[in-house]
């Protein structure tokens, strides 16, 4: 099969064995390989029998009559899996609060499981779906879109193209801006007028100097990823480069390690959202001047949540009024921002990631040329 064929339907190819499959241990991580355990099975035996609270006998009789035992919640590994791990079980414990059943979180290892755990009922609810997710979430594993995440005060990102080679990626010389974190400043550097941008609005910037990356290694994120692979393949392409032939793909598995990748110099370019280099800063005081941001893309839709498309409606609205309320504490907030730098979460429509299926569209086209 073709290369570049192969890795568009490698998620296809995975959901298709598994719902052949269905019911075997390999759907969803088990515990040692990235899920997380049961939530706090002694504070479900605290709310029975006599010992049960008033409010927590109020709560249990809210629950639906049609509504699972316990939910599965999987989150996408965009980052660092184990810190997702860490993040993930305080959340699952606050939704289980707000629904009044048990939540198991876990993290597979790609962005496919999370749509292959959707489409064979191995998951109810899945959290940081990427635009590109958030389109198969709903076409291939037949979910419902709930909640779109805001950032900045914005619901959309660019791809965020970086260089540790800017003799060969900025028309100028870098512009160093500083980005403060706990009391703490860091220099970033950035070059062709992305220094200047307000938002992501003003994508896309310093595609002029995208065919220089012909031949040259670029760090991808996953296959599956909208601002780390879908949408930059698709400005090489328009630049006149076949993102599979023309350079050397490497697939670093999350933003923060396409950062890492370049910052070590095993690739030249690399891909992430804006600006995935504070993930690292922490672990390479330097990267925000040894990796250099020389582009942006257009405007991409911000990442959301869905629901198993066979819950009951009310389970739904349940757990969609749960994120909410998440989101409007400190607490929430704190651990969102943690998770995925979330700021806020709001209701969204489907039709929101029609220019994700058009972007979708576009390099099935192109591949089945």
């Amino acid at each position: 099969m073709n290369r570049r064929l192969l890795a568009l339907v490698a998620p296809l190819s995975a959901l298709a064995l598994v719902l052949a499959a269905c019911g075997e241990d390999d759907v969803a991580d088990e515990p040692d390989d990235g899920g997380i355990d049961d939530i706090d099975d002694e504070g479900d035996d605290e709310a029975t029998g006599d010992e049960a609270t008033e409010d927590e006998a109020d709560e249990a009789a809210e629950v639906g009559d049609d509504w699972p035992d316990e939910l599965v919640f999987t989150l996408t590994p965009s980052q660092e899996v184990q810190q997702l791990i860490d993040d993930a079980e305080p959340l699952a414990e606050m939704l289980e609060e707000r629904v009044g059943i048990p939540v198991e979180a876990s993290v597979p290892t790609d962005y496919a499981g999370v749509i292959v755990a959707l489409a064979s009922e191995e998951a109810d609810v899945a959290g940081g779906l990427g635009p590109v997710q958030m389109v198969q979430a709903e076409e291939q594993a037949g979910a419902e879109l709930i909640l779109q995440s805001e950032r900045f005060g914005d619901l959309i990102y660019v791809t965020q193209w970086f260089t540790n080679d800017p003799d060969t990626f900025c028309e100028d010389d870098p512009v160093e801006q500083t980005w403060e974190d706990n009391g703490e400043e860091h220099p970033m550097l950035f070059c062709n007028g992305v220094d200047e941008a307000a938002g992501p609005g003003d994508g896309p910037i310093g595609s002029e100097v995208l065919p220089e990356a012909a031949g040259r290694s670029i760090a991808f994120v996953d296959e599956g990823s909208a601002s780390g692979f879908f949408v930059p393949a698709l400005q090489l392409i328009e630049t006149g480069i076949d993102p599979f032939d023309d350079v050397e793909p490497i697939f670093a598995g999350g933003h923060d390690n396409a950062v890492i990748t370049v910052y070590e110099g095993d690739a030249d370019i690399g891909l992430s959202y804006n600006d995935a280099r504070e993930d690292v800063v922490d672990q390479f005081g330097d990267v925000g001047e040894e990796v250099v941001v020389f582009g942006w893309s257009d405007p991409i839709p911000n990442d959301g949540f869905a629901v198993r498309g066979g819950l009951p409606e009310d389970l739904k609205e349940a757990i969609t009024d749960a994120f909410l309320d998440i989101a409007s504490t400190d607490e929430g907030v704190e651990l969102l921002q943690e998770l995925y730098t979330i700021d806020g979460l709001v209701t969204v429509d489907s039709a929101d990631f029609d220019v994700m299926r058009d972007v979708v569209d576009e390099l099935d086209e192109y591949i089945e040329d």
